[in-house]
């Protein structure tokens, strides 16, 4: 997931780029819900 939205934030996605894609979100729940990650990838340029 973290390989998706880094490739949206430096225009490498191909068919699937987002135009001008600036944040990108992800969320995991592992387990039985109970752990819980959120990670917020930001372009700088």
């Amino acid at each position: 997931m973290h390989a998706l939205s880094a490739m949206q934030l430096t225009g490498t996605a191909g068919d699937i780029q987002v135009k001008n894609a600036r944040l990108g979100g992800i969320f995991n729940m592992g387990g039985a819900a109970v752990a819980n990650y959120v990670s917020i990838l930001e372009r700088i340029k």
